[in-house]
């Protein structure tokens, strides 16, 4: 059961913050649709119970892959920290750990991308225009840019953390509660609302306070670390 709730937390939460970036400036929400969006709007797809069922397997497999794959990448820029701490540092073990890393976000992309692209295929034509309607209609509410900034940084803080308690052996069932009424804010297009909700959860999980200590500590998680220069 906690396996599963903490499944849909960080699928919600990946969907949603995807599909709060304005489409005209990214061409995978434009164009493609996040996995627990499709779960989430089965009754209105008409979604066969084999497309249900082939979908929701995928979803699963891939969810221990992508943890796997984010902790290998924490675990090397870590490894790119320790060396940029140093005073006088190695350029060539610095780009060399760079290159390393940056591999690393490319395989997590594609392989998020093969995901996206596979559930894609698996809809009709019909099922794609339907999403594409019910896009339109989300993307129209009154969400401004920087509301959008906002749900999308607190979004990752918030799987973040339910990442870090699974790992932890915490279970995320309080925040999962909490959760349960974050898509039906969003669908109605009760944003303001829905920050609330994230400011809740967040601070059930503590993440401002981690923040701090990360700051003080010196360290960053793998989504944070100033790769691009």
């Amino acid at each position: 059961m906690t396996h599963t709730r903490t499944l849909g937390i960080t699928l919600l939460l990946a969907g949603y913050a995807a599909f709060a970036q304005p489409a005209g400036q990214d061409p995978l929400s434009k164009n493609l649709f996040p996995p627990e969006l499709v779960m989430q709007f089965h009754d209105e797809l008409g979604l066969t119970e084999e497309q249900r069922d082939s979908l929701k397997a995928e979803m699963e497999q891939a969810q221990p892959r992508f943890k796997k794959m984010q902790q290998q990448l924490q675990e090397e820029v870590d490894k790119l920290a320790a060396i940029l701490k140093d005073e006088r540092i190695s350029e060539k073990a610095a780009l060399a750990q760079f290159d390393k890393v940056q591999d690393l976000e490319r395989g997590i992309k594609r392989a998020h991308l093969a995901l996206v692209i596979g559930l894609k295929n698996k809809l009709t034509p019909e099922q794609q225009a339907k999403l594409q309607e019910f896009k339109k209609k989300f993307t129209a509410g009154k969400m401004t840019e920087d509301l959008q900034k906002r749900l999308q940084g607190k979004m990752e803080k918030v799987k973040a953390g339910v990442e870090q308690w699974q790992s932890e052996g915490r279970d995320p069932s309080p925040v999962a509660e909490i959760m349960q009424e974050f898509e039906p804010l969003m669908k109605a297009g009760q944003f303001e609302k829905a920050e609330a909700l994230l400011d809740r959860a967040l601070k059930l999980l503590g993440a401002d306070e981690k923040e701090k200590k990360s700051e003080a500590g010196g360290t960053k998680s793998a989504g944070a670390f100033p790769l691009r220069l």
